[in-house]
């Protein structure tokens, strides 16, 4: 079984997304970056791309990142501050 984390999308007007997964992809400045539960303390800089979220149930969700923001894992919660979505 897979284990699940908290992920929160969030931009100054709305919540994009709360809820649980089993991994996320983001566009990173370096590339795209792999968030699993368990994963190291984190912050990165996210750059426009998608982001691809998958839920527990195997769902996969996509968001498309317009402009840049910041992503923070820590204790199996991430993060994302986005300008906009």
């Amino acid at each position: 079984m897979d284990k699940i984390f908290h992920i929160d999308i969030l931009t100054p007007q709305e919540t994009i997304y709360s809820g649980e997964g089993v991994s996320m992809v983001v566009p990173a400045q370096l590339g795209y970056l792999g968030i699993l539960a368990d994963h190291a303390p984190l912050v990165a800089n996210i750059l426009p791309g998608k982001i691809t979220v998958r839920e527990p149930s195997g769902n996969p969700r996509e968001f498309a990142v317009m402009n840049k923001g910041i992503l923070e894992v820590f204790s199996n919660n991430a993060s994302i501050l986005l300008d906009n979505a």
